[in-house]
This record gives structure tokens, C-alpha cells and sequence, in this order.
């Protein structure tokens, strides 16, 4: 699998001449363990212009519902900048630089940016400087990690139902979408948001909803992540 970028389509939209590297990274994730302790990647440019990439490891967690990038020397990726030809490609090693957690999954994310270069004589456009990250994790070294949601939701003041998912497990989950059935309603009120959940974190999706809907029915959630189908009771409090 593959991911692949293109320069967003609003700036294309208010820039004439717009211009962007695409670049694809393989695969499009790590995992790590006490055993196989490194990691490839494959970056492949398929422009017909080089591209410079420099590269930032981060360790990663989250906080209030929210991301956050720290760095660390936990992780080693070489080369840390690199340039690749014209339709070419470069490996990327990720390497493990200490012993896994004894009970607990880890969690990193490896940043390509793209290093602007100098616009071509007499070119007026937008240059936009794509920036990609990919997941890592680390197995813990004892046992199997394994995620524990607990499924929520509220319903807010404006009508919209806010949904949690929180993961009192020992492992990531990535919940890719889901339907929420609200009682009796014939139709679902649906997350398409892909997230991920890390250990010990509590992640909220906002989903619109008819003005006609029951507010005191049962909610069941279906939906789909990187751990299988998704199918589970509600617990809703109070508005």
C-alpha cells in the first residue's frame, strides 16, 4: 500500500501554475519489537524533477483529544535527508534504538517534509512543500498488546451528538469509520473520520443530527478499524 500526495485542490484552485512534488512512501506504517528491532520504507518520486526530503522522528501521544509530536532519540531514521531522482526511489531505515516497554506499546511517527527548491526562471505560481508522516510502533516485550475501548457519547447543545472512544488498553487502535444507530431512527449518523486511539487516550467525533431525533433512545455503534469490525453498546450521559 502506498500513500500519495497531491497539492491540496483549493490551492490549485486560487493559484494559477500551482506546483507540488508527489511522492509515494511504502508501507505506509512500522511495527517494531524486541526482535525485529528496524524498519524499511521505500520513497518513490514520480515527478520528473528531483526532490529533497529531510526527515524528523517524533515521539508520539496524545493529550485532551489532541496529537502531540515531541522529539526523541528513540528512534533512529537514516538518512535523514535525502534526495531523490526523477522518477526514483530511495530506502529509509527506522531503527529501534533502545529496549521495548516491558507492558506497553509505543508509539512514534517518522515526518517527511519536502524541502522547497528554487522556482524555475519566470514561473509566477504557488509552490507548495508537501509533508507526510507515517506511524511506528513498538510491541511491548513482554505479552501481547492489545487495545480496551469504551464507547460514549453526549448529546451537545446545538444538537449535534459527540461520540468518545477511550482506550484503557495497552495498544493502539485506528477506528477508519462508523455508524452511530440512534434507537429506532432508520438512518445511522455516520463518522467517516479515520482516528487513532493511543493507549490511555480519549478521542471525540462530532456527528450532525436531525432535529427530529430521540435524544433519550439507546445508541449502538458498527464501524470498522485496523483491529476488525467494530460493534458495541453506548453509554450516554446526561446533555
Amino acid at each position: 500500500m502506498w500513500i500519495r500526495r497531491f497539492a491540496p485542490a483549493l490551492a490549485l484552485a486560487v493559484a494559477q501554475g500551482a506546483a507540488a512534488s508527489t511522492f509515494n512512501i511504502s508501507p505506509i506504517r512500522v511495527d517494531l519489537d524486541g526482535l525485529h528491532r528496524m524498519g524499511v520504507l521505500t520513497l518513490s518520486n514520480v515527478d520528473a524533477a528531483p526532490v529533497v526530503i529531510e526527515m524528523r522522528v517524533v515521539k508520539w501521544s496524545q493529550r485532551d483529544g489532541k496529537d502531540r509530536l515531541d522529539d526523541t532519540r528513540d528512534l533512529l531514521a537514516t538518512p535523514p535527508v535525502l534526495q531523490i531522482p526523477a522518477h526514483g526511489e530511495q530506502i529509509v531505515r527506522v531503527a529501534l534504538r533502545h529496549a521495548p516497554d516491558p507492558e506497553l506499546e509505543l508509539s512514534y511517527r517518522v515526518i517527511f517534509q519536502e524541502v522547497p527548491q528554487a522556482a524555475p526562471k519566470n514561473f509566477t505560481g504557488l509552490r507548495i512543500a508537501l509533508r507526510l508522516s507515517v506511524p511506528v510502533f513498538v510491541a511491548p516485550a513482554h505479552g501481547h498488546a492489545a487495545p480496551k475501548i469504551a464507547w460514549a457519547a453526549h448529546w451537545l447543545a446545538d444538537g449535534d451528538l459527540e461520540v468518545a472512544a477511550t482506550n484503557s488498553g495497552t495498544a493502539h487502535v485506528q477506528i477508519t469509520d462508523f455508524d452511530a444507530a440512534v434507537g429506532e431512527a432508520k438512518t445511522p449518523l455516520r463518522a467517516i473520520t479515520s482516528k487513532y486511539v493511543l493507549p490511555g487516550s480519549r478521542i471525540v467525533w462530532d456527528l450532525k443530527a436531525p432535529t427530529d431525533v430521540d435524544r433519550h433512545a439507546a445508541i449502538k455503534i458498527h464501524g470498522h478499524g485496523d483491529q476488525g469490525d467494530i460493534s458495541a453498546d453506548v453509554a450516554i450521559s446526561g446533555s
